[in-house]
This record gives structure tokens, sequence and C-alpha cells, in this order.
């Protein structure tokens, strides 16, 4: 991926990241826990996730150095760096034990990668029995449609360059049912989410 571009759309999207934290805080139902952001399109929902919940410790991170120094050069600007650390990450094969995270976060996720059921059941994988997945993406369920209105020629013109696939939510409880996930829920309120809790 190209990495004026992704920062260009993470530049975009700055007005959103608190609206989405608060989606998923919401369906997550807790303040504190560890949390995984996975991906290019951070560290805006850990950041805003961070300034909401005190007590949770994030994670954050991608498989390209320069995408990870430049979110640990976001996470200092915000003044952030001992709340939310930066960690390679390979999306497919997720660096860290099973049961290691509360809450496991891809925004973006579900639009612009293949093997789509590899990358839930890792997430899945490195979840401790309680704990929520959020995979998916969007402005956020509370965001305005003012503000929606007033960014989403250009978030659109970005995604289109970066080659965004448009999903169903019959595609999204595919990908669900075929990662194994017993049970979810797909919201689709000024975007689209996944949402499962981990059981076992």
């Amino acid at each position: 991926m190209d990495f004026e571009l992704i920062r260009a759309v993470n530049d975009c999207f700055q007005p959103f990241y608190p609206y989405a934290a608060a989606e998923i805080h919401a369906e997550y139902g807790r303040d504190a826990g560890d949390v995984l952001e996975i991906g290019p399109y951070g560290p805006g929902v850990a950041l805003a996730l961070a300034e909401r919940c005190p007590g949770m410790r994030l994670t954050c991170g991608d498989d390209s150095d320069r995408l990870n120094d430049y979110l640990a050069e976001t996470i200092a600007a915000a003044g952030m760096s001992a709340r939310v650390r930066v960690e390679p990450i390979d999306k497919y094969d997720l660096p860290f034990e099973a049961a290691s995270f509360d809450l496991v976060i891809f925004r973006g996720g579900l639009f612009f990668w293949e093997g789509q059921e590899r990358i839930v059941a890792e997430m899945n994988r490195v979840l401790k029995p309680g704990g929520m997945g959020a995979h998916g993406g969007g402005f956020g369920a509370e965001a305005s449609d003012e503000l929606i209105e007033s960014l989403l020629p250009e978030a659109r013109e970005l995604n289109n360059r970066l080659g965004k696939k448009r999903l169903s939510r019959a595609d999204v409880r595919q990908i669900a049912e075929n990662a194994g996930l017993g049970s979810f829920r797909i919201a689709a309120e000024h975007g689209l989410w996944l949402f499962w809790e981990k059981h076992d």
C-alpha cells in the first residue's frame, strides 16, 4: 500500500476517530483491559480509546517498518507513548499468545485485504474468553450527517484509490461463519462492522 495515501486517509478520518471509538466502546461495555488495534489505519481509534478509558492498556502496529514509525510518531505527538505501544504485527499470524487481549480492533480491515477468514480467526485466537472483536470500519454510529457529508467526497476518492471493496451484510456474515464464529453482530450505521464476543 502507498504510505502517503494511507496517511492521507488517516488524516481525512481524523474527525471520526472519537465516534468510531465511542461505537466500539459501547459494544465492548468496559473501561479497562488489554486492547490491540491492527493495521495501517491506526492509531486513531486506539488514541481515542486511551482518552476515553484510562484503564485500557493499548498496543497497535502493522507489518511495515515505515508505517510503524509513523504510528509511533503519531502516538508521541498525542502525548500517549506511555499508554499506547507499537509492535510489528502480521495480521495473518499475530505475534501474540492465545487469549492475550480483551478487545481486538481492525479498522478498515474488512475492505482492503484477501484472506478475511484467516484475519478474523487470528483476531479471535488472541482474544481472551469474554473478549470482543471489532472488524470493519466507518464514520461511527453517532457521527452527524453534516460532518459525514462534508468529508464524504474526499474519503470516497481516497478509498477508491486504495482499492476499497464494496461488501454487503451477507458478505460479512459469510466471512464470520467461515472463520468459525459461533455468534456475532453486524452493525451498518454509518459504516460496516463485525462485532463478536469470544465465548470459549
